[in-house]
């Protein structure tokens, strides 16, 4: 026979068992494949309008903020990535995402010129939109979206060449 408190305890441990697994069943859900059927549509802080996924070519985003020193290699390497696209007539969509919606506008304007990439676009990531979209929690990521709205590269501070490529595997 077994104890009251054997069996109290071992309903706990049910009880705490099925919780887990109920959890665990939301934790799998691939946040990208989910949010792929519509697009999404930034206002970069220069006023263009920016569609995820773009119609017919991949996008190339990294995820940075000013005040993260590890972030300026990847942005700087972003921007070398969309001279080097546009001077190969390679058809591809390129943005910066500033993670911290703290960050003046100026004060990214001032960053994107400092790393020479004046060219690509920059979005502040209000309510954390595009992050919480493709999974992106850590700055310095960078990420490829095909035309149908898949992550099929993902990366932290890639150089040009290596997002040039990405590109092309994404149908650049």
């Amino acid at each position: 026979m077994i104890s009251s408190h054997a069996r109290r305890s071992l309903a706990t441990l049910l009880l705490a068992g099925s919780l887990i697994l109920t959890a665990c069943g939301t934790v799998d859900k691939d946040p990208v494949s989910a949010e792929t059927a519509t697009a999404a549509t930034v206002t970069s802080i220069d006023a263009q309008r920016i569609s995820l996924p773009a119609a017919g070519k991949p996008t190339a985003v990294f995820f940075f903020s000013v005040g993260c020193g590890e972030c300026v290699g990847g942005v700087r390497s972003l921007g070398q990535a969309a001279a080097a696209a546009e001077e190969a007539g390679i058809d591809a969509q390129f943005l910066a995402v500033d993670m911290d919606p703290r960050e003046p506008t100026e004060t990214i304007q001032r960053f994107m010129e400092y790393v020479d990439a004046v060219h690509v676009p920059a979005a502040i990531d209000e309510g954390a939109a595009l992050s919480q979209r493709f999974g992106v929690a850590a700055l310095s990521t960078l990420i490829i979206v095909d035309s149908d709205g898949q992550v099929t590269f993902r990366a932290t501070d890639p150089d040009a060449d290596t997002i040039v490529s990405a590109l092309h595997k994404a149908g650049a």
